[in-house]
């Protein structure tokens, strides 16, 4: 890296650095310059404005002495220099391969920083999950705004974003969907997040990048893919004092061109009842009722593999991941003697490859593919247990064993052009998906297919103003799919200020279970029905972000709202009795707001934000009830003591009652509701051995909340019983991470 210092005079001690990129004119905004002073060893940080220029205040004396300063931003190689001429010093900054991972890539030409996209991102990155104490997806996204988790302790948690349900939110693992649906929800407890560097979450649809499920928004997790050295290794234990236990190990190795990077663990929960309090007991148990237990034993087995080879114009890799989960549900012992009980197993399987290619084409061309192959398995065996020997025998009654398998193959592929100070940039895309399915659930072998081609232009009009229009059509082997448009905005108003606005159109396909699922037995009775159609919806959102950088301190603040307009809304409906089936029930609304703001030096990081979502679904219409609200409010504030290693950090969120439908057994259609809530978690950790070991310790859910009150339905599963379940309750928990490294190879 090279310097050009500019004199402006003979005496005076102030110095001005001004960041730029390299190879284009454009400056680094809030750039991060930390400036050490040889003579008095004062240590400060400065950000650079949005110009990318920031002045520090140095006496002359101080620059006589020698001043050491030390640029960084997210995505490039750190600058250094040392400097003793009061002048204009040009720090130029390099992209650096091994730091893209700090840089948003959902829904982007290439990977850039979240203030130049045109789409509204939010990025949790791997401080902040490791702040959250977080062990899974469901626990990054508890306190963010606009999204509600739901927990069914058998198919485990699910989330909803912008009032839509989670089979209208996509998830992505590097761009790639995740497969195996449980009740048309990903099981987010099942996405461990060793390994994971950060998790990009785009609001509203992006169904013109990666078509059906993608209504509501979009959640992508990216794998690390370096580990910053020759080699490193990584190991950590989490535990809970209610009875959990997490471990994982991680390795990486770096020669020439080649990385590899390695993950695996073992999470493991005994399980947990609101009756039981203080630590579990590891002493052998009667067997009575309290063998069953509303929070279900569980464990996880998981590995991942990233290997990548880098050369001069392209990069080529490939990962692997590998899942093993089992979920025991006890039963009650039976009448009239107790002598015996159903128990049940759930156990998931999920094998997932990928190949990885990018590179570059010419000056301004930039290549992406991939191709996956992802494999679903979940089986539920069920047997009676003789309570007396501990004999077993497999139970006989319709859907007690049951395996059902799901495979989705995904090829995807774009090409953009993007010259770096071009007016006009483009993309274009092709996405295939082929889904298949199998298991007596789904009465034999069952297969959809969705071809795409996409394409999308970026006009720039004016340096301040980027236009981004963009449309998909798609073959679907089921449906007659639409041509899908989006028209994207975003407006640099004022240096500090950033106006977005989208329009898009999504389609959602029916699932192979919705189409096709036989699930009979004493407590179930749902059939698919081939006959559906697919969900469209209508998505507007609108948004205005501020950001300046004053002195050594970060101001943000945002503004939004967005109206989504669901046609061909899928839900289970009753037949007759207890006999339910999947139908379409008209039209869904869903519109609302959030803002937020934020204050950050570097030693303190404030966040606050409120949100409001509203709902109209067609029984409201049919009864003329206005539109049902749900409000939200947030918090978090963190505090470091860099020299010495501390940092403490407190997360909170209330979640306003949720207003719902629920159809008696007599088929009566009433309003229902799950409570309000509070959830705040606190983390504070210590590094210790030059940083090598970083202790962590706090305290889970500080308001105590297990199960919220509700009104249930009583037909597909048992009678309501008056709650669901949110958390285990307030939880301790430890955690021990291991980092060493090697810095030469």
């Amino acid at each position: 890296m090279l310097a050009a210092i500019q004199c402006v005079g003979e005496a005076q001690g102030q110095i001005s650095v001004e960041v730029r990129e390299a190879g284009s004119v454009a400056p680094v905004q809030y750039a991060h310059i930390q400036f050490v002073t040889m003579i008095d060893g004062i240590r400060k940080l400065a950000v650079s404005g949005p110009d990318g220029r920031c002045d520090l205040p140095i006496t002359a004396e101080q620059l006589a002495g020698g001043v050491a300063l030390h640029v960084s931003f997210v995505g490039f190689a750190a600058w250094a220099d040392t400097i003793r001429i009061p002048g204009v010093v040009t720090c130029v900054l390099r992209r650096d391969p091994t730091q893209l991972h700090e840089v948003v890539v959902t829904g982007q030409y290439a990977p850039g920083s979240i203030e130049g996209a045109v789409q509204r991102l939010r990025v949790i990155d791997s401080q902040r999950i490791r702040r959250m104490a977080a062990q899974n997806l469901g626990d990054a996204l508890r306190d963010q705004l606009n999204l509600r988790l739901a927990q069914d302790n058998v198919l485990g948690s699910s989330v909803s974003m912008q009032g839509l349900g989670g089979e209208n939110v996509k998830v992505l693992i590097d761009g790639i969907p995740v497969t195996g649906r449980q009740n048309g929800q990903v099981d987010l407890s099942q996405i461990d997040l060793s390994g994971i560097d950060r998790i990009e979450v785009v609001e509203g649809p992006l169904s013109v990048n990666y078509g059906t499920n993608a209504l509501a928004g979009t959640i992508n997790l990216i794998t690390r893919k370096s580990g910053g050295g020759p080699a490193t290794m990584r190991a950590s234990a989490y535990a809970e004092h209610i009875g959990r236990l997490n471990t994982t190990l991680g390795a990486t190795r770096r020669w020439g061109r080649h990385e590899l990077v390695l993950h695996g663990g073992r999470n493991f929960f005994t399980g947990w009842d609101p009756r039981h309090s203080g630590w579990p007991s590891l002493a052998a148990q009667v067997a009575d009722t309290n063998r069953h237990l509303q929070w279900k034993p569980r464990e996880q087995y998981f590995g991942r593999a990233n290997y990548r080879w880098t050369g001069e114009r392209w990069t080529l890799g490939w990962k692997g991941e590998g899942l093993h989960d089992r979920i025991i549900d006890r039963g009650r012992p039976r009448a009239p003697y107790y002598e015996s009980a159903f128990d049940a197993a759930y156990v998931t399987r999920r094998l997932d490859n990928a190949l990885f290619a990018e590179g570059r084409i010419g000056d301004h061309g930039r290549l992406n593919a991939l191709a996956a192959h992802n494999r679903y398995e979940r089986t539920r065996n069920t047997w009676l247990r003789d309570l007396t020997t501990l004999g077993e025998e497999l139970s006989e009654a319709d859907g007690a064993q049951d395996t059902t398998r799901f495979t989705l193959t995904n090829v995807r592929a774009t090409y953009s052009f993007a010259p770096g100070t071009a007016r006009l940039r483009c993309e274009l895309g092709t996405d295939i998906n082929v889904e298949t399915g199998h298991g007596d659930r789904l009465d034999g072998r069952r297969e959809i297919g969705d071809y795409a081609a996409f394409a999308s232009v970026e006009w720039r009009p004016m340096e301040a103003l980027t236009v981004r229009p963009g449309v998909r059509y798609a073959h679907n082997t089921r449906y007659d799919a639409p041509v899908i448009p989006s028209l994207n905005l975003r407006w640099q108003l004022l240096d500090a200020l950033t106006l977005r606005a989208s329009y898009a159109e999504g389609f959602r396909a029916p699932s192979l279970k919705e189409l096709h699922l036989l699930f009979v037995d004493v407590n179930h009775d749902i059939t698919g029905s081939p006959s559906l159609r697919p969900e469209r919806s209508r998505s507007t959102a609108l948004g205005f972000a501020y950001r300046h950088a004053r002195d050594r301190v970060v101001y943000s603040s945002e503004l939004n709202g967005f109206y989504n307009d669901v046609r061909e809304m899928i839900t289970l409906a009753q037949v007759q009795g207890a006999s339910f089936t999947y139908v379409n029930i008209g039209r869904m609304r869903t519109t609302g707001g959030s803002m937020g703001a934020g204050w950050d030096n570097g030693h303190w990081s404030v966040s606050v934000g409120a949100a409001l979502t509203l709902r109209k679904d067609p029984f409201a219409d049919a009864a003329d009830e206005p539109w049902q609200s749900t409000p939200e409010l947030r918090g978090s504030v963190t505090r470091q003591w860099m020299r010495q290693g501390w940092s403490a950090s407190l997360f909170w969120k209330y979640q306003g009652e949720q207003q719902s439908y629920v159809i008696e057994a007599d088929g009566t259609v009433r309003r229902g509701s799950v409570s309000a809530f509070h959830l705040a978690d606190a983390t504070l950790s210590k590094q210790i051995l030059a940083k090598r070991i970083t202790l962590s310790a706090g305290c889970k859910d500080l308001f105590d909340v297990r199960n919220l009150n509700a009104t249930l339905s009583s037909g597909v599963h048992d009678a309501g019983t008056g709650f669901v379940p949110m958390t285990t309750g307030r939880t301790a928990f430890l955690r021990i991470e291991l980092e060493l490294k090697r810095t030469k190879g």
